[in-house]
């Protein structure tokens, strides 16, 4: 049985560092930034019929639609371990970490993303809740 891990949080909130650690725990394949509509979900959906375990790392997995709508996608698959850890809804704290984490402010507009998402930010009814920490 394949398993997949999704790892929701704004942005600065300890994604991809939490992604690479359990890649190199696991072995899992990481996915970031994976559109419903792209070619990272035919290769995201490989892997798992392939019975390889995967990481999904992405920020809009916040919103409730984009999570419906990557479930949908998924749910072709029989035999699927989902495990879902997602950071907690901490704007303050995950706007600081954007703008330290490289000492060159916001060049990516992770900011502004930060600010349209945290009103909308829910947790899967089975989530693991982590907190931020600054970094």
């Amino acid at each position: 049985m394949a398993k997949i891990t999704f790892i929701l949080g704004l942005s600065g909130s300890g994604k991809t560092y939490l992604s690479e650690r359990l890649k190199k725990e696991t072995g899992a394949e990481v996915f970031t930034n994976l559109l419903v509509d792209d070619s990272g979900l035919t290769a995201l959906i490989e892997s798992l019929r392939n019975g390889k375990d995967c990481i999904v790392d992405e920020v809009r997995f916040c919103l409730p639609a984009y999570r419906e709508q990557i479930l949908q996608s998924l749910s072709q698959i029989t035999d699927l371990d989902m495990r879902w850890i997602c950071y907690e809804n901490d704007l303050e704290t995950a706007n600081w970490n954007v703008i330290h984490r490289t000492n060159k402010g916001d060049p990516e507009g992770h900011l502004d993303l930060n600010l349209r998402l945290h009103p909308h930010y829910t947790y899967p009814a089975n989530a693991e809740i982590v907190p931020i920490q600054r970094i």
